[in-house]
């Protein structure tokens, strides 16, 4: 028990798993967008234009809000604007599966998107550099790896789901996952503390100069040719 106690608050090996479980949800719940296309175009008479014009909506959202997201989370802390995510994209999902028109479902389309832009690497990412320093792309790897696995996981699981039950009960049930079981466990794990006296501490921050969290301000940014190669690179 006492070792279980220490994993979750002192080890910085939670931080990586915690990471890994919200981007198992949110790409796994985005990826599974064509599991749903068929469905819902045949069930409303929809074109798959107008139901594919919802995801690019939420691909606009993201890019639109993903910089405030950022500045939310040095605010508010990554954690709490993670788990905010999460919960808006499970309302989302649980909403799905109880629209009646083509409007309701750009309105839960442009939430989820903006719940899954909360819950991003854009606020994540500092959670786990800010704890390592010699494993730090080790880390940020593995919990990348949560992506993979969720579009791996959760794409079969609705498709199965929408064969046996329908594609509303496939929304509610992955909004059900994401809010009772993946805000639970990621929040529990995201809980992690920094130990200064333990013998992780090699593991985590050894000074100022690597200590990721400590940079430059944000207009100095602006002026440096990283920052826009960076930034163009995302819209390209």
């Amino acid at each position: 028990m006492e070792n279980i106690k220490h994993f979750l608050f002192y080890n910085p090996w939670a931080i990586v798993f915690g990471v890994g479980i919200v981007l198992f949800a949110t790409a796994g719940g985005r990826f599974s967008f064509g599991v749903f296309l068929n469905p819902i175009t045949t069930d409303f008479t929809w074109s798959r234009a107008s139901v594919s014009g919802a995801l690019a909506l939420a691909g606009l959202i993201t890019g639109i809000f993903r910089p405030i997201a950022g500045i939310l989370s040095d605010r508010f802390h990554p954690k709490n604007i993670a788990i905010l995510g999460l919960l808006l994209g499970g309302i989302a999902f649980i909403g799905l599966s109880l629209i009646q028109s083509l409007w309701q479902f750009y309105t839960l389309f442009t939430l989820m998107g903006l719940g899954f832009t909360f819950a991003s690497p854009a606020t994540l990412t500092k959670l786990v550099s800010e704890r390592f320093t010699k494993k730090r792309s080790l880390a940020l790897s593995l919990a990348g790896t949560g992506s993979a696995i969720g579009e791996t996981a959760l794409v079969p699981l609705s498709a199965l789901i929408v064969v046996l039950e329908g594609w509303r009960t496939a929304y509610e049930i992955l909004g059900l996952i994401i809010i009772f079981i993946v805000i639970p466990i990621s929040g529990l794990l995201l809980m992690n503390k920094k130990n200064e006296t333990s013998n992780n501490t090699k593991n985590i921050e050894a000074n100022e100069k690597e200590n990721p969290s400590i940079g430059i301000s944000f207009k100095k940014a602006l002026k440096t040719p990283i920052f826009w190669t960076l930034t163009i690179g995302f819209f390209t």
